[in-house]
């Protein structure tokens, strides 16, 4: 059997990625950051949505 102890030390070992500057946590609510994930889904809230068939906007397309 596998002993998974080795990989939990091993992992308690590594730094967190804020010490060596991946992840720089901020002070306080980050606006810029909350307005761009509300882009994004409702970006992809209206592609999901204009990308069925049954809800074309153009009166002129032919159905198949």
């Amino acid at each position: 059997m596998i002993d998974p102890t080795h990989l939990l030390d091993f992992a308690t070992q590594l730094p967190h990625p804020s010490d060596i500057g991946i992840i720089k946590p901020s002070g306080g609510f980050n606006f810029v950051a909350a307005l761009c994930g509300l882009g994004a889904f409702f970006g992809a809230s209206q592609f999901f949505y204009y990308s069925d068939d049954s809800r074309r906007i153009d009166p002129w397309a032919k159905r198949d």
